[in-house]
């Protein structure tokens, strides 16, 4: 009896003498597998809260990295030194945030997204893997392709699976060889228009036997410790729920594999594409790099890139802004972008100090971290409302995790600009003046 059999055959009456409590499995593979994946969503907690912790740190590095490549006083060696280090600390920014995208439940929100940054994510996420054991990479997917409407996190987990499952057939043959990414669009088998994604190998290939059942559960001809035979199911049940199909084809002579993922172009295709529950309220996010750290969802307010971010030095009286957060690098950095810029920084460590500062002189603005370890940001949030309706609306949160499902609500049904972490000083002045209405919301 196959390991699929044995499955089924716990869920057919009849099938297999009934355990005594149906909460207790005694399939001893089935036992293993989900302790497995017991053991997988317990990492994927631990990723997700190492990505958090990291995020902080890094927004210190990205901001002073970028304040000493700005210093005029800076010689010019040490201004290229200081540009490499603001370029290594956008590629750890992008890691970090692959991981939370990764590792974080949610609801799934499809969204329009460009493949081309998607499939860079991939790479970078798993580059150290990729460069052991002979494995050359190629990718060809045009930057110009039409975006597709996917939830970002569970198509990268799709390419994730894919490129891996290559990547351990290729390091499988003791040889090397070469991993290809590539992407079209091209008219499906039932007329549709679709974006056609190819991830290849040169490795060993699927063996005959394991072929018409390769997307079933727990079907793997990995060694045991290497694989639990669940990446390929998962894989096609996510294709399958935006509407698209996953498919095997063996290679030039049976060498190698190529699977085959096909996702719809056009709004309307698979389930709703709308984003959960009235979208983002708005959506500031650091441009040093290539990729993007999240992808904003038509935003009811946000900054804009090109508009000046510096108010005139002259003008009385001073437009204050307070910074609330409980990283002391955090309120440094922010306090000498916010001075560059034309403001004046207010400094408060813990919520409490800052509503002392709003009852005894009220800011003009407001920058607030929402994790913190007394008052978080949205209590914050609601006792600055309740004092100065007008103030909880020139209110900003800065968070590492503007993904996440019950900040965006909050943010959303209050119109609360989000300020994604880790930030430059150019997102900063631009985030400020769209508070303030100085800049055009966009």
């Amino acid at each position: 009896m196959t390991d699929v059999e044995g499955l089924a055959a716990l869920e057919v009456s009849g099938g297999t003498e009934p355990s005594p409590d149906p909460m207790i499995v005694t399939d001893p593979r089935l036992q293993a597998e989900l302790i497995q994946a017991q053991k997988m969503e317990a990492i994927g907690l631990l990723v997700a809260g190492v990505a958090h912790e990291l995020n902080n740190p890094l927004a210190s590095i990205v901001a002073f990295s970028q304040l000493l490549r700005t210093d005029p006083q800076l010689p010019e060696d040490l201004r290229r030194q200081a540009e490499m280090l603001v370029q290594e600390a956008n590629r750890t920014r992008v890691i970090v945030q692959n991981l939370l995208d990764f590792a974080q439940a949610r609801p799934p929100e499809r969204l329009p997204t460009d493949l081309r940054p998607l499939v860079d994510s991939v790479l970078v996420l798993q580059s150290y893997a990729f460069g052991k054991g002979g494995l050359e990479v190629v990718v060809d997917v045009p930057t110009d392709l039409p975006p597709i409407l996917v939830d970002r996190a569970q198509i990268q987990q799709v390419l994730i699976n894919l490129t891996v499952n290559a990547a351990q057939a290729i390091r499988a043959s003791g040889v090397g060889g070469t991993l290809r990414i590539a992407a079209r669009t091209a008219r499906a088998g039932n007329g549709t228009d679709v974006l056609r994604i190819e991830v290849s190998d040169d490795g060993p290939g699927v063996a005959p036997e394991l072929a018409d059942r390769l997307f079933m559960p727990f079907v793997t001809s990995k060694p045991p410790g290497e694989g639990t035979g669940l990446g390929l199911s998962v894989s096609f049940g996510i294709v399958s729920g935006h509407g698209g199909t996953l498919r095997h084809e063996p290679g030039p002579g049976g060498v190698g594999s190529t699977f085959i993922v096909e996702l719809p172009l056009g709004v309307d295709a698979g389930a709703d594409p709308s984003p959960a529950e009235g979208g983002f309220a708005g959506l500031a996010s650091a441009a040093i790099g290539e990729a993007a750290a999240v992808e904003p969802a038509e935003p009811a307010r946000t900054t804009s890139a090109s508009a000046s971010a510096t108010v005139d030095p002259s003008s009385q009286p001073p437009i204050r802004v307070l910074v609330l957060d409980d990283e002391p690098a955090i309120r440094e950095f922010l306090s000498r972008a916010l001075r560059r810029a034309g403001y004046e920084p207010v400094l408060a460590p813990t919520g409490a100090e800052a509503l002392e500062i709003i009852r005894r002189d009220p800011p003009d603005a407001i920058l607030c971290d929402h994790r913190m370890a007394s008052m978080n940001g949205t209590e914050f949030h609601d006792a600055v409302a309740a004092a100065s309706p007008e103030l909880g609306r020139r209110f900003a949160f800065m968070s590492g995790d503007v993904l996440n499902p019950e900040l965006r609500t909050f943010a959303t049904s209050r119109g609360i600009l989000l300020l994604a972490k880790p930030f430059d000083i150019a997102t900063v002045g631009r985030t400020v003046a769209a508070l303030l209405g100085t800049e055009p919301a966009s």
